[in-house]
């Protein structure tokens, strides 16, 4: 009896999985955008509300993505990081770029990145203002507490960013002493219409008094906006009334 040769077949090699995405993206490929620093800074000016002379500047971020990724706005890089825990290294590439800006700037900086120990050092290094965002996302308010206080006594000056009356801004202003405030948007949008909306701008205003903040109104877009405010006793302010952010700066 004549035995039919055997049929070797090969194992079909296992495919991996995909790897998972957020807002897009990969880390992988987040983490290939901040190593190869493929952002800019664009510059927005902040002006006394007064005279409309700017007091200085607020670094946002701009992506300039390599070959082989899409056009992405800076939103869905900042969402990745934070789902991937990635945010002390983008606000680290940040910083490192806005440390050889001149003049008086604000760079933003994520409130959780606050809590890692050495982002400290990297602020302090860097030498420039820094614009606490993402409240909500503070897991340890303590820590974040105590960063605030050892760059304020370092020289820093730190502002709250989108100071809205939430439960998550409140609870920044009353953990730590902030040099300045930044109001939200539809804070400021929501004081021009009277009613409740001017009642939680004079809360705020009451608070950022008794702690000693600077007010930054954000987002104005009209004159009758930047008038109310200038009535209300802010100081200072920011929105397209007086310049779309500009004059990016890219890293070398």
């Amino acid at each position: 009896m004549q035995v039919p040769p055997y049929t070797l077949r090969q194992k079909a090699a296992a495919t991996a999985p995909d790897e998972p995405r957020h807002a897009g993206l990969t880390r992988a490929e987040l983490q290939r955008l901040l190593a190869g620093r493929h952002f800019a800074l664009a510059m927005q000016p902040v002006v006394r509300l007064a005279d409309r002379i700017p007091d200085h500047a607020e670094a946002l971020l701009r992506l300039r993505p390599p070959a082989g990724l899409p056009p992405l706005p800076a939103q869905r890089v900042i969402d990745a990081a934070a789902a991937f825990g990635l945010e002390p290294a983008l606000d680290a590439a940040v910083l490192h770029v806005a440390a050889t800006l001149p003049g008086h700037v604000s760079v933003n900086l994520c409130a959780r990145s606050l809590q890692h120990k050495p982002m400290v050092a990297v602020i302090l290094a860097a030498g420039q203002a820094v614009e606490i965002v993402r409240a909500e996302a503070i897991d340890d308010l303590a820590a974040v507490a105590a960063a605030i206080a050892a760059l304020r006594e370092g020289g820093i000056t730190v502002a709250l960013d989108a100071v809205d009356g939430t439960a998550a801004t409140l609870a920044c202003l009353q953990a730590a002493r902030f040099d300045a405030m930044k109001l939200s948007g539809p804070v400021v949008h929501g004081a021009t219409s009277g009613g409740r909306g001017r009642d939680l701008l004079t809360h705020l205003l009451r608070l950022a008094a008794a702690t000693g903040a600077t007010v930054i109104a954000t987002r104005i877009e009209t004159l009758p906006q930047a008038w109310a405010m200038q009535q209300a006793g802010v100081t200072l302010g920011q929105g397209w009334l007086f310049g779309a952010p500009g004059h990016a700066i890219v890293p070398s």
